[in-house]
């Protein structure tokens, strides 16, 4: 199993998006009338489209994905020094 492939409830995840189960963002954020933030995702298998849902947030709950997310980026992008952009 590569780095990009993992087992998901059975289901192969990969990389490719013909192969396996896939779930992207499908759209733009928006709130909704309780207040909360909502994710659209789209669900895929093999490339054939399942669906689509919201990842419904709290305040807190996105503020805590929001933290996650920075500080993976800053592990994860490669600094000036490193040699990126040349």
């Amino acid at each position: 199993m590569t780095m990009t492939q993992r087992r998901a409830r059975g289901a192969m995840v990969t990389a490719n998006p013909t192969q396996g189960v896939r779930i992207d963002r499908s759209g733009e954020l928006r709130q909704t009338a309780a207040g909360r933030i909502a994710l659209p995702l789209l669900v895929a298998h093999n490339g054939a489209r399942l669906g689509e849902g919201d990842l419904v947030l709290t305040y807190d709950a996105a503020s805590s994905l929001y933290a996650d997310l920075g500080r993976l980026l800053a592990h994860a992008v490669p600094s000036a020094a490193d040699g990126a952009g040349s």
